[in-house]
């Protein structure tokens, strides 16, 4: 009898109901949100408050059913808070953007359940985390020392480590349980930290 190989993490995410997939891209995207604060800060940017509160709709969403929210606007609002990254010489930008995406996903996950935003948002979180890396690799790396270097990073552990508890916890219920959305937006506060180990202190 041939074992049955185990499904790859992607497979995983997709085999995901719809809520369950809704709330673990507004985790990532609630885990990146500082990215933005941050920046925002820095170079006096936009409204970081903004950002903050479309998030707390789409936590508030998912505890709610009688939570009624018009998302096609909601998508009008975030278009306002997108920093230009041509406009910019600072790096922050780069993470700063990211995190507007991803709730950009999230949102298009409240408009239009698809099973690829779901990839899109772990990827995104993922790259935000490897592109931070890249910036403090030697110049003398070739493309093979890269990999090997990104793969022994305390961050890139981080990272894979927060996904992979995220969709542990996603998948330990059938039904959208307010303690569970609970808990999962407690992980995704990550202890007052951002995906790039960045903390408001």
């Amino acid at each position: 009898m041939t074992a049955t190989k185990p499904l790859s993490f992607n497979q995983r995410l997709r085999s995901l109901s719809p809520w369950q997939q809704w709330v673990f891209i507004t985790a990532l995207a609630q885990r990146s949100a500082l990215n933005y604060q941050l920046f925002c800060e820095a170079v006096d940017f936009g409204d970081a408050g903004a950002l903050n509160k479309l998030l707390g709709l789409l936590w508030e969403s998912q505890l709610s059913k009688e939570a009624k929210v018009n998302w096609a606007v909601q998508q009008e609002k975030l278009a306002e808070l997108q920093p230009d990254p041509d406009a910019y010489e600072i790096y922050g930008v780069y993470p700063a953007l990211d995190a507007a995406m991803a709730v950009e996903l999230a949102i298009e996950q409240a408009l239009q359940p698809d099973e690829e935003n779901t990839i899109r948002a772990s990827k995104l979180s993922r790259s935000t985390v490897r592109q931070f890396l890249i910036k403090q690799l030697p110049e003398t790396f070739d493309e093979e020392q890269e990999s090997a270097w990104l793969r022994v990073q305390p961050l890139m552990d981080d990272e894979n480590a927060f996904q992979d508890a995220l969709l542990a916890q996603v998948t330990s219920a059938n039904l959208p349980h307010p303690v569970l959305i609970r808990q999962l937006r407690e992980l995704a506060y990550n202890q007052g930290f951002s995906n790039l180990g960045i903390g408001l202190d």
